[in-house]
Parts: C-alpha cells; structure tokens; sequence
C-alpha cells in the first residue's frame, strides 16, 4: 500500500468532494463482484468515492477491509461516504 503526505491526502479529499459515488455497497457487503468492479474503477479513474448503506460503526472496518483487498489508500469521508485512492500501474 502506498504512503501519502498530508498534503497529498487533502488534496484528493478536495477532488473527490466533486465526486459523485461510483460505487454503492448494499446489505451484502463486500461481495467479490462489488471489489471486481471497484478495481476496475480505480484502475481506470484511480480516485474513487463509494457510499455504504451500513451504519456509521461498521465504516472503518469496511473501509480497512477495501484497503486490503484493493491495495487502495482511504483518504477520508463524510457520513456514510469514503473516497479511495490507488496509483496507476505503470506497467
């Protein structure tokens, strides 16, 4: 997983407060379609917002859980809304 500054997590929190969700994690939580679907997102737009339906406790841990799985990096939220970032592959 990528480190970022301070500086660099404030900045993407500020683009993706334009953002609409790309991704919405329902009842089901995070099913292996929902995280195909997510990497695809990052791959192509490498910052994504998700909304979530559960309650506010359970965020963190979705949110850590997405970080693991997608090798993404949580950059922050507001309410029932994270945005994840991930560098392109320069393959």
């Amino acid at each position: 997983m990528i480190e970022l500054s301070t500086k660099e997590k404030a900045a993407l929190r500020s683009a993706a407060q334009r953002l609409k969700p790309a991704i919405h994690v329902g009842k089901n939580g995070l099913t292996p379609q929902l995280l195909e679907e997510l990497n695809k997102a990052l791959v192509s737009d490498q910052l994504v917002k998700i909304a979530f339906k559960e309650g506010r406790e359970s965020l963190t841990a979705l949110a850590r859980e997405i970080e693991v799985e997608t090798d993404a990096v949580c950059v922050g939220g507001v309410g029932k809304r994270r945005s994840f970032y991930r560098e392109k592959n320069e393959d």
